[in-house]
């Protein structure tokens, strides 16, 4: 969304300023993640956690390694998201930069919820110290979103279009005003899913008129960018899925589209309950999708990807996180001494 004015940018209250407002939030939702956990234990039926750790202790190593490494380029892939944000409102920002933010702002909603003022402190922080402004941070947070549900739109689309039962799921946490409408959309999910992409695509391509919103001005992206929108969102999509794809006791029991679809449906299900990081509502969706395979083995993949794909990327985030504010501090420290040296 490239910006053509910017003229009440410093209206903006600074993220920080709100900083613990934002982890209190941040906190409660830790709480509805342990009461999403309570109820993947009580919906699960017979499974027992014993047997939920004898298929984790039973998992092959090399398929942690393999999950582990698909999950590293889904977050490689991700930095990519800010890469294609920053370009389009025209700043240069170094690819450290670039990679600390994103890795601290995904790591930190993905485990958290609340992305815009978890992973959104995160980006600020990093970005106003590179010399981009509050609103222009706030336009970048909201590329990154679109990319990643351009993906998850596209590939979905596609999937539901092939296997449309797949989106009986997504009945279940319709918000109020469209349950009434459950049974046409999820007849019709990939078409609707499918033809909203077409429909932004087209217009991103024709509508190259200023944007107004407020006092601010900016153009969408054009068909260029949208198209590398969405192919990054699908590749991230597909690393990040099969993460979990390897992890399952019979993932050779669907093929790899139809996967990717499960998870995509999952991951929408997971954002329309709310729950932070969509967690105990993905779980869900994903053992309800795969009724063939034991119980079980399916918990113990998921309990694995969230190990591998959200908590050890959210301790190796705060480090990033830590590493950024300190050599910030640092660098504050040198420029005040360098100023008062004769």
């Amino acid at each position: 969304m490239r910006p053509v004015t910017s003229t009440d940018a410093t209206t903006t209250a600074p993220l920080s300023k709100r900083s613990l407002g934002q982890w209190i939030w941040a906190a409660l939702g830790l709480v509805v993640l342990g009461l999403a956990l309570w109820g993947i234990k009580t919906i699960s039926g017979q499974v027992t956690w014993a047997e939920i750790v004898a298929d984790i202790k039973a998992t092959p190593p090399h398929y942690l390694v393999l999950a582990a490494l698909s999950a590293a380029m889904s977050y490689v892939v991700l930095v990519l998201y800010d890469w294609l944000a920053v370009r389009h409102l025209n700043y240069k920002v170094g690819w450290p930069t670039l990679a600390a933010a994103s890795f601290g702002s995904f790591t930190m909603s993905h485990a958290l919820g609340l992305t815009v003022l978890t992973g959104g402190t995160v980006r600020y922080r990093i970005y106003t110290r590179a010399g981009i402004k509050p609103l222009d941070i706030a336009l970048i947070i909201a590329l990154c979103g679109w990319t990643f549900w351009l993906g998850i739109i596209v590939v979905a689309g596609v999937g539901l279009l092939v296997a449309p039962d797949l989106a009986e799921p997504l009945g279940g946490v319709l918000p109020g005003p469209l349950k009434d409408y459950a049974t046409i959309i999820k007849d019709w999910a990939g078409a609707i899913l499918l033809a909203g992409a077409v429909a932004y695509t087209i217009t991103a391509w024709l509508w190259r008129r200023v944007i107004k919103l407020y006092r601010y001005e900016f153009y969408l992206p054009d068909l260029r960018e949208t198209l590398l929108q969405i192919g990054i969102g699908v590749v991230d999509l597909a690393f990040a899925g099969a993460a979990l794809y390897l992890l399952l006791p019979d993932a050779g029991a669907v093929d790899l589209l139809t996967w990717l679809t499960i998870y995509a449906v999952a991951m929408v299900a997971g954002a329309l309950s709310h729950a932070p990081g969509g967690l105990g509502v993905f779980e869900l969706v994903v053992v309800a999708l795969l009724p063939e395979s034991p119980r079980a083995g399916v918990l113990a993949a998921l309990v694995l990807f969230r190990v591998i794909y959200t908590y050890i990327p959210f301790a190796l985030g705060l480090c990033v996180i830590g590493w950024s504010e300190f050599t910030a501090l640092r660098a504050r420290r040198g420029a005040r001494r360098a100023a008062v040296t004769p």
